[in-house]
């Protein structure tokens, strides 16, 4: 993985990792936004909507009103287009299964062809041996599939409406077909206590990397009993809140953009409904919405009191 990264190196995309790095240590240490770089890496959505209802995904429990779109490969390479050439990684992933888009392999060559990482994160379902093949001539730097049980049983607790038998045969078609697998698995009440039968199964299927990811939270369905394998504590209400002290700072306001399926730029992957949206890329140019006045009043504010912001709350 980090090979093909550094074989994309450009003097461009170092000049422009310096650049906004600079910015993110100045802006953070006199609270004053100074920004002139383009975004080093970018999450772009392929679909808004998902196949599944998991229940502590805003789109699974529906508490977005939109409607269900797909990203056209006009759309994509428009986007991508306008933020090259200092662009170094792509997430193509935000709330929707992605996989819900045909033309996602196409997308993945596209960036893949412009020296552009890409990493798509799926629930697996969709891993036919056909996408797989497509998959393998997209140049995809790496994949992500979400196994969060080691039985059909657990599985389906969080997983709601997914086939564990499909997910399982995706990971085990694409090691065979070499992909770059990356199994990653939430920690819940149905799999804290699965962690080695989760490890013995990823093994059997030859999978070389799986991460337990400790899981975000909107109530107390499926909350591990474990306190290592939970970001939050209880405060004096017995609201579940973050362990970890917000600082008055975030590097991915100074390095990474979002973008949703209908072009709005919303300020960070936590702004799932777009409260924060710096703009839109079908009615502006990608500077103008970066760096300009809406993104830039939202740097500010978190630079001076991110506990303030809402979405930050929740916050990895």
């Amino acid at each position: 993985m980090y090979f093909k990264i550094i074989r994309n190196i450009t003097t461009k995309r170092v000049g422009n990792y310096i650049s906004a790095y600079s910015a993110y240590i100045f802006s953070s240490f006199t609270k004053r936004v100074l920004l002139c770089a383009k975004p080093i890496s970018a999450s772009i959505e392929p679909a808004n909507y998902c196949n599944l209802s998991c229940p502590h995904c805003p789109t699974g429990r529906k508490l977005i009103d939109k409607t269900d779109k797909r990203l056209t490969i006009r759309e994509f390479k428009s986007y991508i287009d306008s933020l090259l050439p200092e662009l170094m990684y792509l997430n193509l992933y935000f709330q929707g299964e992605p996989f819900l888009n045909k033309d996602l392999p196409e997308m993945i060559k596209y960036a893949d062809e412009k020296g552009v990482f890409t990493c798509v994160s799926t629930n697996g379902n969709a891993l036919t041996e056909d996408v797989v093949k497509r998959l393998v001539q997209s140049g995809i730097g790496r994949l992500i599939i979400c196994l969060d049980g080691a039985t059909a049983d657990s599985y389906s607790k969080y997983r709601v409406g997914g086939d564990f038998s499909k997910v399982i045969n995706g990971i085990s078609l694409s090691v065979k077909y070499g992909l770059p697998v990356e199994v990653q698995c939430l920690l819940l009440s149905t799999t804290e206590n699965e962690i080695e039968e989760i490890k013995s199964l990823c093994k059997t299927l030859g999978v070389k990397r799986l991460v337990f990811k400790k899981a975000q939270f909107y109530d107390d369905y499926l909350v591990p009993e474990k306190d290592e394998y939970l970001r939050y504590k209880r405060n004096e209400k017995g609201k579940l809140v973050p362990k970890a002290k917000l600082k008055n700072k975030c590097w991915r306001l100074f390095s990474t953009m979002v973008i949703d399926v209908d072009g709005n730029v919303p300020a960070c992957c936590f702004d799932k409904s777009g409260k924060y949206s710096f703009g839109n890329l079908k009615l502006s140019p990608v500077k103008d919405v970066w760096l300009g006045t809406k993104a830039n009043k939202f740097r500010k504010a978190i630079l001076n009191n991110r506990k303030g912001i809402d979405i930050c709350n929740n916050c990895i």
